[in-house]
């Protein structure tokens, strides 16, 4: 019985480990240097835990709302890992063998994150929102914290109820984020004393007051660690940097 719990153990120690050889394919839809950057990271984070890199393999790291739906509809992986998505939620995510990383703070992080530092107490947040985003704007905005203002082409629409409010939430709205309505939006809270909040990273050289960015060192390292484990969460939260 020794002899064969030895032998077991020769074999055992003579194999290579799980990550040796083992390849991961990191898969990225944007060439926006935020990504290009996350993708380097994780790329050398995987070398150094010991995988393989490669283009044929069971587990996959995707960078990118792309990405993510042609893997999603190819269905070739034993595991999907996935992050630059803005609202996975709204994404056909299979129960099983799919975990993501959120690259934006939810914005009830964002919110208590920013009265928690500044001792604003629990106060009412205005977020102007086009048509086309009530849906999803819903979903992520829940009314304990914020009132959605809804305009039909640009946030001037909504300027004049801005005036009620002291705190701005400022959505991943692809018409709200347009330079030109993002500056019109700013300019008219400076003039009326609103303060702006946001958990877009891009935003800080706008001048907003409050802006939860995500931490990309954090963020790869989440990703990679998800290679080997399977998390009840299936969305993670998204890491952010500990200063704003």
């Amino acid at each position: 019985m020794v002899r064969i719990a030895l032998l077991i153990l020769t074999i055992l120690l003579a194999l290579p480990s799980f990550a040796e050889g083992f390849k991961v394919c990191v898969i990225n839809s944007y060439r926006v240097p935020p990504a290009r950057a996350l993708e380097g990271k994780v790329r050398e984070l995987l070398l150094k835990e010991g995988y393989s890199l490669g283009n044929s393999c069971s587990v996959k790291i995707v960078l990118g709302t792309p990405a993510l739906i042609k893997e999603l509809k190819e269905g070739r992986y034993q595991k999907l890992i996935f992050t630059f998505v803005l609202f996975p939620e709204e994404l056909p995510l299979p129960k099983k063998r799919v975990y993501g990383v959120r690259i934006f703070p939810l914005p009830e992080r964002t919110v208590r994150a920013f009265m928690e530092k500044y001792g604003k107490g629990c106060v009412k947040v205005a977020v102007p929102v086009s048509e086309g985003m009530v849906k999803i704007a819903k979903k992520y905005l829940p009314k304990r914290y914020f009132d959605l203002l809804v305009f039909r082409k640009s946030p001037v629409e909504v300027f004049s109820s801005l005036k009620e409010y002291r705190v701005v939430y400022i959505f991943p709205d692809p018409k709200l984020l347009k330079v030109v309505n993002l500056l019109n939006l700013i300019s008219y809270g400076r003039e009326n004393g609103i303060l702006f909040i946001t958990g877009l990273g891009d935003l800080k050289k706008y001048g907003v007051d409050f802006v939860q960015e995500v931490s990309y060192e954090r963020l790869a390292r989440l990703l990679v660690d998800l290679v080997d484990r399977e998390p009840e969460e299936r969305i993670l939260p998204c890491p952010v940097k500990e200063e704003w």
